[in-house]
């Protein structure tokens, strides 16, 4: 582990690095500090304020903020801010994450790099809480193996505060998204692997865990069909692969894909491919008269 990658001291007012205690991973670096600074401050870096009880009234873009304890105050990178006098207070924390860090993770998480949070006092949470003092336990004893346990809380903090910090990007429509997309791709294995059952809406719904409604609509969006033109046409390219095997009858092709007689596969298949079974078997075989078409069902 080293010292946070971009050079923090540099941009503070002389004398501070003297007077603030440092936690550093190679991603964050987290302050334990009892003095404020007046002197306008950017840094090129993501910044979370976790303010002490007395701490004066922050300045940033023309707008007054009166910190609270135990609540977190974002600041985005370049976000020039101060506060309206120097003084010493009570420790407070400030937390810095490195601005492609804090991008890379929110990509891997909604597709969105650029996030900017908004400047207002958010609730901290227990977790956040806790795992910023073990970061700074683990970052001060350095017991062996110390460098793996840092490298994860610094995974553990800066998701908890993509989900707990009002931001551009919502962790809450994020994590609707990617349960909608396990979902759709859960229902989709389901359906392969059971093309010869019956099911209705209410029971795919309910394995899914959603209302009947909800689970069509977000079943669409992502395929763009509905279930059951899904499951039909898992079957439609099943019957097409057997119809290759001379070894099957086309009534023993139908039972092998679910239909219950001949009658009505033959119907559905003529209505999705365009023409009868025999015939497309016919086709298929005298498009490659030599090929020896083996295939499993």
């Amino acid at each position: 582990m080293h010292l946070y990658s971009i050079d923090l001291f540099k941009e503070f007012p002389p004398g501070i690095p003297e007077i603030v205690k440092t936690y550093s991973s190679d991603k964050i670096t987290i302050l334990k500090a009892k003095n404020v600074f007046s002197e306008p401050k950017g840094f090129e870096c993501y910044k979370f304020l976790l303010p002490s009880r007395n701490m004066p009234v922050m300045v940033m873009e023309k707008k007054k903020y009166n910190l609270e304890q135990k609540r977190i105050f974002p600041v985005n990178p370049d976000q020039v801010h101060l506060f309206a006098e120097e003084r010493p207070v009570d420790t407070f924390i400030p937390i810095f994450i490195q601005k492609k860090y804090m991008r890379e993770y929110s990509h891997l998480l909604s597709g969105k790099s650029e996030v900017f949070y908004n400047n207002d006092s958010f609730d901290m949470n227990h977790d956040i809480r806790s795992l910023v003092f073990q970061f700074m336990e683990e970052a001060e004893n350095k017991q062996p193996g110390y460098e793996f346990i840092m490298q994860s809380l610094n995974t553990q903090i800066l998701i908890n505060l993509l989900r707990n910090v009002t931001s551009n990007v919502s962790y809450n429509s994020i994590s609707r998204e990617y349960s909608d997309v396990r979902v759709v791709k859960y229902t989709e294995e389901y359906l392969r692997s059971h093309l010869c059952s019956d099911f209705s809406l209410d029971e795919l719904a309910s394995f899914a865990n959603y209302s009947p409604y909800h689970f069509i609509r977000i079943f669409k969006k992502h395929t763009g069909k509905t279930p059951f033109e899904y499951l039909a046409e898992l079957k439609m390219e099943r019957a097409k692969t057997l119809l290759k095997n001379k070894n099957y009858s086309v009534n023993e092709v139908s039972f092998l894909c679910g239909y219950a007689n001949r009658t009505h596969f033959s119907t559905v298949f003529k209505r999705m491919v365009g023409m009868p079974p025999s015939k497309y078997r016919k086709q298929v075989r005298y498009k490659n008269p030599n090929k020896d078409f083996m295939f499993s069902p």
